[in-house]
């Protein structure tokens, strides 16, 4: 009974996008800004649905406390050791929601899962992972660790079925570097994946206009 997350009829929406939050945030107020973006209520004027879950809060291991975050981490650097078990737990919580929307009457091939910073991140790592044929995956100030496991998975089993990737990044970003980003697209697509890179002069570890009107560009056509 705890499954069933997405609960609004989805058979008459065209598409729907399951937007992931940043670190430290949650869905509903992740909802309350991305909400207001010009890209997110074109979709939602064309019957897209929006998905915004939260994470589930776990020690979050560079805090020093319990917070709402996707997956732990060591350290910020993409150096760090994955720690795979927390980032496969949020995996299945989004494959679950997929799931859900699937089984409500909507293809995969119209559903798109992205997100800003920590959730671009496990965007990335659901998208790879994911038994689903999604339309695509969006990520935004957002990387992978070095030696993440999707890497392995990927050089064992090929990219059959991998859904095309947005990534994009602002080249200001001193928080989420913009060449951890940029080194996790090239790794992708030296592996055969669809990746899309694009990065924001003067933008820091935010999203403006710009951005986001090309998101809308590139993402609109796949879920409408």
């Amino acid at each position: 009974m705890m499954r069933k997350a997405v609960t609004s009829a989805s058979q008459s929406a065209p598409g729907a996008v399951v937007l992931l939050h940043g670190s430290g945030d949650n869905g509903a107020n992740f909802r309350q800004w991305m909400g207001t973006t010009q890209v997110v209520r074109d979709l939602v004027a064309k019957g897209v649905r929006t998905v915004f879950p939260s994470a589930k809060p776990i020690r979050y291991t560079i805090a020093g406390h319990v917070e709402s975050v996707w997956f732990d981490r060591l350290a910020m650097e993409p150096s760090s050791p994955e720690q795979t078990d927390s980032v496969e737990r949020s995996v299945a919580q989004i494959e679950t929601i997929v799931d859900d929307l699937v089984e409500e009457g909507l293809p995969a091939t119209k559903i798109a899962v992205g997100g800003f910073s920590m959730g671009g991140g496990l965007a990335l790592q659901m998208g790879l992972r994911t038994k689903h044929d999604l339309a695509g995956v969006f990520a935004m100030s957002s990387y992978m660790c070095d030696e993440a496991r999707v890497f392995e998975r990927l050089e064992k089993e090929g990219v059959a079925g991998t859904p095309r990737i947005w990534m994009a990044h602002g080249a200001e970003d001193d928080f989420v570097l913009p060449g951890w980003g940029e080194s996790t697209s090239k790794k992708l697509k030296s592996l055969g994946v669809d990746v899309q890179w694009r990065s924001y002069p003067t933008l820091r570890h935010e999203v403006r206009p710009d951005e986001l009107g090309d998101l809308g560009d590139w993402l609109e056509p796949l879920v409408v």
